[in-house]
């Protein structure tokens, strides 16, 4: 299938879950989530469904960033704005279930914020919180939006669409973008991609590597982490277009031993990765070969900015 196929049937899939008659509950399922107790969140919230016959669809989702009001769950009704619901108990998602899904109160007083066009019962709009009013997302424009494991959520929100473009040009036409993006790494030097590509790519020899060093040395540093839990396939795909600019056909994504939602998530994403053709042999039929493999460990390793690339090809 060809990538404008699949982009289209992820797109209609995801219009028709947006615009479905059935309610939309998203639950916090990063680690963040899971050890403030989204699990049992979860199990309860499937539990007041089934005992109500309400037919929702519920969608596990990354970190938004609101780790203190973990468990959290956004709340979707047709043609309404969604409603974020924080700090929540198995009791309290029955009361919601009750009080919101069967009898319309949306429980102002159990609310965070909402998102969406409109208002809703006094709620305050989320991303005017305070925590929030001043991010600018784009790393983790998709986290807490889509269904990690769901490879059609992350074609429907333009995923892949950047590689898909870069393997129809020259790698150097690629190199120059990312120098004119401006673009440096996270880490404190911040040193240009664009020279530190430049030269993998002038570099003698046939055997070039990726490297994507997902290990955090510093404390309650968790970035590469939320990243990879809530938008694996952004990393994968800023990995596969490096690897076609400097001539790698190989990359390693070194994680952190101690994440292993991180571990599975990357794993599932790349199975599903190979499944529709953006990894292996003659990838998206470009004649370009590239795969992945994962190590663990408790060590650091190397550093580059692959997470952050396509965001440069788009240029965000």
């Amino acid at each position: 299938m060809r990538f404008k196929e699949m982009q289209n049937q992820a797109m209609s899939e995801w219009q028709a879950m947006q615009y479905s008659n059935r309610p939309r509950i998203l639950i916090g399922m990063a680690t963040c989530g899971r050890a403030a107790g989204a699990e049992d969140v979860f199990d309860a919230l499937k539990k007041e469904l089934t005992k109500q016959n309400i037919q929702a669809i519920l969608i596990p989702v990354g970190c938004i960033g609101l780790c203190y009001l973990e468990p959290l769950i956004e709340v979707i009704m047709p043609n309404m704005p969604s409603v974020f619901y924080g700090q929540l108990t198995p009791e309290l998602v029955s009361e919601i279930v009750e009080d919101y899904l069967v009898k319309g109160n949306p429980r102002p007083d159990l609310a965070v914020g909402i998102r969406g066009e409109g208002a809703l019962n006094g709620i305050p709009r989320l991303f005017d919180l305070p925590v929030l009013k001043s991010q600018v997302r784009v790393l983790l424009r998709n986290c807490g939006s889509i269904d990690p494991e769901n490879i059609s959520h992350y074609i429907a929100n333009g995923g892949y669409e950047s590689l898909d473009r870069a393997l129809r040009i020259e790698p150097q036409e690629i190199i120059n973008e990312i120098k004119k993006s401006g673009l440096r790494g996270r880490g404190g030097a911040g040193f240009p991609a664009g020279r530190k590509w430049e030269a993998c790519w002038k570099a003698p020899g046939e055997e070039k590597y990726i490297v994507c060093n997902a290990d955090e040395g510093d404390p309650g540093a968790f970035m590469d982490r939320s990243i990879i839990e809530g938008d694996p396939h952004s990393l994968l795909e800023g990995m596969i277009l490096a690897g076609y600019a400097i001539g790698a056909k190989k990359g390693f994504i070194y994680v952190r031993a101690e994440y292993p939602l991180a571990i599975e998530r990357l794993q599932t994403g790349i199975a599903q990765a190979r499944e529709k053709g953006f990894l292996g042999e003659n990838i998206l039929g470009s004649g370009f070969d590239f795969d992945l493999q994962i190590f663990q460990g408790a060590g650091a390793f190397v550093c580059g900015e692959s997470t952050a690339l396509v965001l440069s090809i788009e240029g965000k």
